[in-house]
Protein backbone atom coordinates (compact mmCIF):
# COMPACT_ATOMS: atom_id res chain seq x y z
CA UNK A 1 0.00 0.00 0.00
CA UNK A 2 1.13 3.31 -1.06
CA UNK A 3 1.26 6.34 1.76
CA UNK A 4 1.21 10.01 1.17
CA UNK A 5 4.91 11.43 1.64
CA UNK A 6 4.60 14.66 3.96
CA UNK A 7 7.20 17.51 3.23
CA UNK A 8 6.87 20.44 5.88
CA UNK A 9 4.97 22.35 3.25
CA UNK A 10 2.28 19.63 2.37
CA UNK A 11 1.79 19.19 6.42
CA UNK A 12 1.49 22.94 6.72
CA UNK A 13 -1.24 22.64 4.14
CA UNK A 14 -2.81 19.97 5.47
CA UNK A 15 -3.32 21.76 8.91
CA UNK A 16 -4.37 24.65 6.93
CA UNK A 17 -7.06 22.84 5.09
CA UNK A 18 -8.73 20.86 8.26
CA UNK A 19 -8.74 24.05 10.33
CA UNK A 20 -10.61 25.86 8.12
CA UNK A 21 -13.17 23.36 6.69
CA UNK A 22 -15.65 22.55 10.08
CA UNK A 23 -17.81 19.88 8.23
CA UNK A 24 -16.99 17.76 4.87
CA UNK A 25 -18.39 18.54 1.62
CA UNK A 26 -16.92 18.39 -1.96
CA UNK A 27 -14.86 21.81 -1.04
CA UNK A 28 -13.10 19.81 1.53
CA UNK A 29 -12.59 16.41 -1.13
CA UNK A 30 -11.51 18.96 -3.78
CA UNK A 31 -8.66 21.02 -0.76
CA UNK A 32 -7.20 16.90 -0.42
CA UNK A 33 -7.03 16.76 -4.07
CA UNK A 34 -5.39 19.42 -4.86
CA UNK A 35 -2.27 18.99 -2.27
CA UNK A 36 -1.83 15.30 -2.79
CA UNK A 37 -2.23 12.66 -5.44
CA UNK A 38 -2.30 9.98 -2.57
CA UNK A 39 -5.29 11.64 -0.65
CA UNK A 40 -7.33 8.54 -1.11
CA UNK A 41 -5.14 6.89 2.03
CA UNK A 42 -4.69 10.14 4.29
CA UNK A 43 -4.06 10.52 7.72
CA UNK A 44 -4.24 14.06 8.48
CA UNK A 45 -2.13 15.59 10.88
CA UNK A 46 -3.14 17.04 14.24
CA UNK A 47 -1.40 16.50 16.90
CA UNK A 48 -2.23 13.01 19.04
CA UNK A 49 -4.83 10.17 19.21
CA UNK A 50 -5.90 6.99 18.16
CA UNK A 51 -8.72 7.00 15.35
CA UNK A 52 -10.97 3.76 13.65
CA UNK A 53 -13.21 3.81 11.11
CA UNK A 54 -16.65 3.87 11.44
CA UNK A 55 -18.07 2.59 8.11
CA UNK A 56 -18.15 -1.08 7.15
CA UNK A 57 -19.27 -3.05 3.98
CA UNK A 58 -21.03 -6.03 4.05
CA UNK A 59 -19.03 -8.01 2.10
CA UNK A 60 -15.40 -8.41 1.08
CA UNK A 61 -15.93 -8.83 -2.84
CA UNK A 62 -18.68 -8.43 -4.80
CA UNK A 63 -19.38 -10.67 -7.80
CA UNK A 64 -21.47 -9.01 -10.80
CA UNK A 65 -22.81 -11.82 -13.28
CA UNK A 66 -23.65 -10.37 -16.56
CA UNK A 67 -27.25 -11.11 -16.72
CA UNK A 68 -27.89 -9.59 -13.70
CA UNK A 69 -29.50 -6.01 -14.58
CA UNK A 70 -27.97 -4.86 -10.92
CA UNK A 71 -26.04 -5.94 -8.27
CA UNK A 72 -26.69 -4.37 -4.87
CA UNK A 73 -24.93 -4.47 -1.27
CA UNK A 74 -24.74 -2.70 1.95
CA UNK A 75 -22.65 -0.25 3.78
CA UNK A 76 -23.27 0.55 7.74
CA UNK A 77 -22.07 3.03 9.68
CA UNK A 78 -21.19 1.05 13.24
CA UNK A 79 -20.93 4.59 15.11
CA UNK A 80 -23.54 4.50 17.85
CA UNK A 81 -23.58 8.44 18.15
CA UNK A 82 -22.13 10.31 15.56
CA UNK A 83 -22.92 10.62 11.65
CA UNK A 84 -20.88 9.36 8.76
CA UNK A 85 -19.58 11.42 5.73
CA UNK A 86 -18.74 9.14 1.98
CA UNK A 87 -18.04 9.17 -0.88
CA UNK A 88 -17.33 5.95 -3.53
CA UNK A 89 -16.45 5.06 -6.95
CA UNK A 90 -15.42 2.46 -8.72
CA UNK A 91 -11.81 2.32 -10.75
CA UNK A 92 -10.15 -0.07 -13.22
CA UNK A 93 -6.79 -1.17 -11.11
CA UNK A 94 -5.19 2.51 -10.97
CA UNK A 95 -5.01 2.68 -6.99
CA UNK A 96 -3.98 6.52 -7.18
CA UNK A 97 -7.34 7.63 -9.64
CA UNK A 98 -9.45 9.82 -8.36
CA UNK A 99 -13.33 9.72 -8.86
CA UNK A 100 -13.45 12.09 -11.58
CA UNK A 101 -10.43 10.73 -13.70
CA UNK A 102 -11.77 7.26 -12.94
CA UNK A 103 -13.74 5.55 -15.81
CA UNK A 104 -15.50 1.99 -15.86
CA UNK A 105 -18.06 0.30 -17.27
CA UNK A 106 -20.76 0.51 -14.39
CA UNK A 107 -23.00 3.19 -12.65
CA UNK A 108 -22.73 3.27 -8.90
CA UNK A 109 -25.56 4.92 -7.00
CA UNK A 110 -25.26 6.98 -4.29
CA UNK A 111 -21.98 8.16 -5.42
CA UNK A 112 -21.88 10.26 -2.08
CA UNK A 113 -23.71 9.46 1.12
CA UNK A 114 -24.65 10.51 4.85
CA UNK A 115 -25.47 7.82 6.99
CA UNK A 116 -26.96 8.57 10.59
CA UNK A 117 -25.69 6.85 13.57
CA UNK A 118 -26.11 3.07 13.54
CA UNK A 119 -27.66 3.79 9.74
CA UNK A 120 -26.95 1.52 6.58
CA UNK A 121 -27.22 2.67 2.69
CA UNK A 122 -27.84 0.05 0.00
CA UNK A 123 -25.16 0.58 -2.66
CA UNK A 124 -25.96 -0.35 -6.37
CA UNK A 125 -23.81 -0.90 -9.56
CA UNK A 126 -25.25 -0.99 -12.70
CA UNK A 127 -23.50 -2.60 -15.80
CA UNK A 128 -23.87 0.23 -19.05
CA UNK A 129 -22.85 -2.63 -21.18
CA UNK A 130 -19.35 -1.47 -22.66
CA UNK A 131 -17.81 -4.27 -24.34
CA UNK A 132 -15.41 -6.38 -21.63
CA UNK A 133 -13.50 -9.74 -22.71
CA UNK A 134 -16.54 -12.40 -23.14
CA UNK A 135 -13.64 -15.58 -22.60
CA UNK A 136 -13.01 -14.58 -18.64
CA UNK A 137 -13.56 -12.31 -15.61
CA UNK A 138 -13.07 -8.43 -15.57
CA UNK A 139 -11.95 -7.21 -12.51
CA UNK A 140 -12.65 -3.60 -10.96
CA UNK A 141 -12.57 -2.23 -7.68
CA UNK A 142 -14.65 -0.58 -5.55
CA UNK A 143 -13.71 2.48 -3.01
CA UNK A 144 -15.23 3.93 -0.20
CA UNK A 145 -13.89 7.07 1.25
CA UNK A 146 -14.59 7.83 4.83
CA UNK A 147 -14.81 11.73 5.47
CA UNK A 148 -13.44 12.90 8.88
CA UNK A 149 -15.83 15.84 10.62
CA UNK A 150 -14.31 18.19 12.89
CA UNK A 151 -13.45 17.31 16.27
CA UNK A 152 -14.63 20.12 19.22
CA UNK A 153 -11.66 18.11 20.55
CA UNK A 154 -8.32 19.66 20.45
CA UNK A 155 -5.41 18.05 19.96
CA UNK A 156 -7.32 15.09 17.90
CA UNK A 157 -5.48 12.86 15.04
CA UNK A 158 -8.04 12.84 12.72
CA UNK A 159 -8.07 10.07 9.47
CA UNK A 160 -9.70 9.73 6.10
CA UNK A 161 -10.14 6.46 5.68
CA UNK A 162 -10.53 4.60 2.71
CA UNK A 163 -11.45 1.12 2.17
CA UNK A 164 -10.98 -0.85 -1.05
CA UNK A 165 -12.65 -4.20 -2.25
CA UNK A 166 -12.71 -6.35 -5.60
CA UNK A 167 -15.54 -6.25 -8.34
CA UNK A 168 -15.56 -9.35 -10.27
CA UNK A 169 -17.22 -9.03 -14.02
CA UNK A 170 -18.18 -12.63 -14.58
CA UNK A 171 -19.41 -13.09 -18.18
CA UNK A 172 -22.64 -15.64 -18.48
CA UNK A 173 -20.28 -17.83 -21.19
CA UNK A 174 -17.82 -18.64 -18.18
CA UNK A 175 -18.74 -22.55 -17.02
CA UNK A 176 -18.12 -24.02 -14.12
CA UNK A 177 -18.06 -23.26 -10.44
CA UNK A 178 -14.67 -20.91 -9.70
CA UNK A 179 -14.96 -22.02 -5.89
CA UNK A 180 -14.30 -25.92 -7.37
CA UNK A 181 -11.19 -24.77 -9.95
CA UNK A 182 -8.76 -23.80 -7.41
CA UNK A 183 -7.12 -27.05 -7.68
CA UNK A 184 -6.50 -26.52 -11.47
CA UNK A 185 -3.63 -24.24 -10.94
CA UNK A 186 0.10 -24.89 -10.73
CA UNK A 187 2.53 -23.90 -8.82
CA UNK A 188 6.71 -23.86 -9.01
CA UNK A 189 9.98 -22.07 -7.35
CA UNK A 190 12.23 -19.98 -9.49
CA UNK A 191 14.23 -17.20 -9.26
CA UNK A 192 13.37 -13.75 -10.72
CA UNK A 193 15.42 -10.60 -10.17
CA UNK A 194 18.25 -11.97 -7.50
CA UNK A 195 15.19 -13.32 -5.37
CA UNK A 196 12.96 -16.69 -4.96
CA UNK A 197 9.43 -16.49 -6.13
CA UNK A 198 6.79 -18.90 -5.79
CA UNK A 199 4.86 -19.03 -9.14
CA UNK A 200 1.54 -19.86 -10.07
CA UNK A 201 -0.44 -20.62 -13.11
CA UNK A 202 -3.89 -20.35 -13.63
CA UNK A 203 -5.22 -22.26 -16.70
CA UNK A 204 -8.93 -20.97 -15.85
CA UNK A 205 -11.16 -18.13 -16.86
CA UNK A 206 -11.73 -17.17 -13.16
CA UNK A 207 -9.33 -15.13 -11.16
CA UNK A 208 -7.84 -16.86 -7.84
CA UNK A 209 -7.71 -14.80 -4.98
CA UNK A 210 -5.20 -16.23 -2.19
CA UNK A 211 -4.72 -14.97 1.46
CA UNK A 212 -1.35 -17.02 1.89
CA UNK A 213 0.46 -19.72 0.24
CA UNK A 214 3.24 -21.74 3.05
CA UNK A 215 5.96 -24.25 1.84
CA UNK A 216 6.31 -27.26 3.53
CA UNK A 217 6.85 -31.03 3.18
CA UNK A 218 5.28 -34.34 4.16
CA UNK A 219 2.30 -32.38 4.84
CA UNK A 220 3.64 -30.06 7.30
CA UNK A 221 3.66 -26.37 6.58
CA UNK A 222 5.70 -23.95 8.34
CA UNK A 223 6.85 -20.97 5.88
CA UNK A 224 3.68 -18.40 5.49
CA UNK A 225 3.89 -15.97 3.07
CA UNK A 226 2.02 -13.04 1.63
CA UNK A 227 -0.86 -13.97 -0.42
CA UNK A 228 -2.12 -11.93 -3.89
CA UNK A 229 -4.02 -12.80 -6.85
CA UNK A 230 -3.27 -15.30 -10.15
CA UNK A 231 -4.78 -13.25 -13.56
CA UNK A 232 -7.50 -15.58 -15.69
CA UNK A 233 -5.15 -17.67 -17.74
CA UNK A 234 -2.15 -16.10 -16.72
CA UNK A 235 0.81 -16.09 -14.09
CA UNK A 236 1.39 -13.98 -10.21
CA UNK A 237 4.40 -14.31 -8.09
CA UNK A 238 4.83 -14.26 -4.67
CA UNK A 239 7.89 -13.28 -2.77
CA UNK A 240 9.95 -15.73 -0.61
CA UNK A 241 13.28 -14.23 -0.32
CA UNK A 242 16.47 -13.18 -1.49
CA UNK A 243 19.15 -16.08 -3.07
CA UNK A 244 21.64 -16.79 -0.87
CA UNK A 245 19.41 -15.89 1.99
CA UNK A 246 16.76 -18.29 1.32
CA UNK A 247 17.04 -21.54 1.07
CA UNK A 248 13.53 -23.50 -1.02
CA UNK A 249 14.40 -26.65 -0.44
CA UNK A 250 10.50 -27.73 0.13
CA UNK A 251 8.27 -30.06 -1.97
CA UNK A 252 5.14 -28.83 -1.22
CA UNK A 253 2.96 -25.76 -0.83
CA UNK A 254 -0.62 -25.09 0.44
CA UNK A 255 -2.47 -22.07 -0.93
CA UNK A 256 -5.09 -20.46 0.77
CA UNK A 257 -7.34 -19.80 -1.95
CA UNK A 258 -10.93 -17.22 -1.00
CA UNK A 259 -14.30 -18.40 -2.21
CA UNK A 260 -16.71 -16.13 -4.01
CA UNK A 261 -17.76 -15.42 -0.28
CA UNK A 262 -14.73 -14.35 1.16
CA UNK A 263 -13.98 -17.85 2.63
CA UNK A 264 -11.01 -19.64 2.69
CA UNK A 265 -9.83 -22.64 0.65
CA UNK A 266 -6.99 -24.08 1.33
CA UNK A 267 -5.22 -26.51 -1.26
CA UNK A 268 -2.13 -28.15 -1.58
CA UNK A 269 0.26 -28.48 -4.45
CA UNK A 270 3.35 -30.66 -5.23
CA UNK A 271 5.86 -27.86 -5.91
CA UNK A 272 7.30 -28.49 -9.40
CA UNK A 273 10.65 -28.13 -10.10
CA UNK A 274 11.27 -24.67 -11.66
CA UNK A 275 14.63 -23.07 -13.62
Amino acid sequence: MMYPSFTPNLTRALLQALLTLAQPSRRWLATLRRLHPAWLVLPCLWAWAGAQADMIIDTTRVIYPEARREVTFRITNVSKDKPAFVQMWLDDGNAASSPEDSVTPFNLSPPVARLRADGAQVVRLVYTGEPLPVDRESVFYFNMLEVPQKSAEENKLVFAVRTRIKVFFRPKALRGDPNDMMNKSTWKITQKDGNWVAEGTNPTPYHMSFFNVSLGQGGTFSSTFDGGMLPPMGKGTVLLGEVGKFTPDHKQIKVEFVSDYGGPIPVEFALTPGP
